[in-house]
Formats: structure tokens, sequence, C-alpha cells
């Protein structure tokens, strides 16, 4: 059972690093507001697929895992990594960069909220009380003031938030429930998302040349928000615990505004504390099964999903009762096929059942 806890842990703070990266990506874009969304989302892929060789290499991964996986997973990949970065770049280029940087926490609202309908899960009073107060906090800070709201196409600008907001709280959870997928796969699915946005510019956009302080500003984005940062996201949710890095994603959007207002010319408006507080409130309350053990207890009333690392034990107490041999051996290796960590679990089962 500690190996299970260690493991999940460790995962975790893997996501929650991602999350902290996650944080440089609004300041990142405020350098390159002069080139076209879809151009500046294509290039970074392009750097963020650059490194895959080296995410191969440290993982001991094989490049053509990717090209295993269903049609599904593509399309689920490759339309919430276009679609999600599209959108908050577009918005971010014509929407105050502070209130910007706050609007994107309402990603971590839909994670926590979307979480709730995983096997095991269920949406419970707190997460509807806690997505509401996130969205107070989002339509104060659209209201708050021209610095703190959008002074024009208030309306679009937040759309494309939610848009963003949906896909990527959709394609967390999804992705929570494809575990099978390596994280190490997702370095061709940035190529193949730089190949989309690169049709979509040329489709939409014109090529504009980016300076030398615009490349270096793509890089960035590449390699760390667009490029690590997913790389560690998507660990920490197929192996992590999902709702504690969801509750955890909202110290981003406090981060993010921080850095803009450190390194762009932007403002930090009191309006978007109170906002934060809002936003920041909501996820403490949605997350509430994170400080009780009433999620745990249901489960168990329910007959839903058996705690971890309990195969083990209860296999045990079973042993205490008449039973043929081979039908306690059979059970106990049932239960051992329950643990989450195959790691620990398999080789000993193997060595039982030989």
């Amino acid at each position: 059972m500690s190996l299970v806890c260690s493991s999940r842990l460790v995962a975790s703070l893997v996501g929650a690093v991602g999350i902290v990266l996650w944080a440089t990506e609004t300041t990142l874009v405020t350098f390159t507001t002069a080139i076209p969304p879809l151009q500046t989302v294509a290039t970074a892929f392009l750097f963020a697929a650059a490194m895959s060789p080296f995410v191969w290499l440290v993982t001991r991964s094989h490049p053509l895992v990717a090209f295993r996986q269903p049609p599904r997973v593509w399309l689920l990949t490759v339309i919430s990594l276009v679609g999600y970065h599209a959108c908050i770049y577009y918005a971010t280029q014509k929407a105050p960069a502070a209130a910007a940087a706050l609007l994107q926490g309402t990603t971590p609202l839909m994670i926590v909220l979307g979480s709730a309908f995983l096997p095991g899960e269920k949406l419970r009073w707190w997460h509807v009380v806690g997505a509401m107060m996130g969205l107070a906090g989002v339509i104060s800070l659209v209201d708050a003031g021209s610095e703190a709201s959008f002074s024009a196409g208030a309306t679009f600008y937040l759309s494309l938030i939610g848009v963003a907001a949906a896909l990527w709280g959709i394609y967390s959870v999804l992705t929570r429930a494809l575990p099978e997928v390596p994280s190490s796969a997702l370095g061709v699915f940035y190529a193949a998302s730089a190949i989309v946005s690169y049709i979509a510019h040329l489709s939409f956009e014109e090529w504009v040349r980016p300076t030398t302080g615009e490349w270096l500003a793509m890089a960035a984005l590449g390699c760390l928000p667009m490029g690590l940062a997913i790389y560690f996201w998507d660990h920490g949710l197929k192996k992590g615990d999902i709702q504690a890095l969801g509750a955890f994603s909202y110290v981003e959007p406090f981060v993010g505004a921080l850095l803009v207002a450190s390194f762009t010319a932007a403002a930090f408006d009191p309006s978007l504390l109170w906002a934060g507080v809002l936003i920041v409130g909501g996820a403490v309350i949605a997350s509430a099964s994170l400080w009780t053990r009433q999620e745990i207890n249901t489960a168990g009333r329910d007959g839903g999903s058996r705690i971890k690392g309990t195969a083990i034990p209860e296999s045990l107490n079973e042993a205490s009762t008449p039973q043929e041999p081979s039908a306690m051996k059979n059970r106990f290796l049932q239960r051992l096929a329950e643990i989450d960590d195959k790691d620990s679990a398999e080789p000993l089962a193997r060595t039982l059942s030989g």
C-alpha cells in the first residue's frame, strides 16, 4: 500500500510542476501579440515536438507508440491541443493580459466538476457551490473595470475562454479514462498539432515574420507551457490524484497574473484580487473531498470502488474462514490484480501462481 501511495504522490507532484510551468504561458504570449494566434500555436508546437527525442531517451519509450493509438485518441488529443491554445492565445492577444490569466481559472473548475463523473466519483453539493463561486469570480472580473475587463467584444472573448476551458476540462478528464496511452506519445501529437495549426494558419491568416525576441518567446512557449508542462500534467492526471491536481490548478491564474504584472506594463488591479478570491474559494469548496473522508465512506456504503491498498488485508481476512486451498489462492490472486501498482503486484502474483 505504501508503494501505491508513494507512486500516486510522486505523480501528483509531477503534475503540480506542470501547473507551475503553465503560469508562464500568459506572460510569454504577451511577447507574441504581433504574430497571428495560429502561427504562434503552430510554431510553439513545432518546438515542443522537437523535444520528443529527449523525452523518449529519458523515459526509454518507443517513438512509434503513438501510432498504435486508436483514431479517437488522436482526435481527442489534437483537437484539444490546437483548439484550447488557439482560443486562449487569440483571447489573450485581444484582452488585458492579467485578466486573461485569471479567466483561465475556469479550466480547473471544469476539471473538478468533470472528475466527479469518473468511475467511483459522484457529483456532490460542494462541486456545484464551488462552480458557482468560480463563475461569480469570472463575472466580477469581466465587469470590474477597464483593466480587469474586456474593453470590446466582451461576449465573444469570454466565449472563447469558455470554449477553451471546456475543451481542456473535457480533455483532462477523458485523459484520466485513457491511462493506457503513455505520456511519451505526446511528442507525436505535438507534431500533428503543429501541422494542423499551420494548415489553419495558412487558410485563415497571413504569415508574419517574427523578430528574434518573438522567436525566443515562441520557443519558450513550446518548451515550457506547451511542452514540458503538458507532459507533466498528463502523467499526473493518469497516475496521480486528479482532484488534488484540479484544486492545485487554481494557483496558476494568480501566479500567471503576478508574472504579467511583473514583466509587462499591465497593472495588477485590486479587482483582480477580489475575483481571484472568489475563484480560489470556489476551488477549495469544489475539492472538499480532499479535506474530508466523506467520499471514501460513501464509496464504501454504495459498493463503489474499493480503497486502494486493501486487497491484501481483505484476502488475509478471508483466509481465516474455511475454504478450499485452491479457491483461497485464486481469491488472493484476484485481489492482487486490483492493486494499481502493477510493478509491485504482478511479480508477486506470478510467484504465487508458479
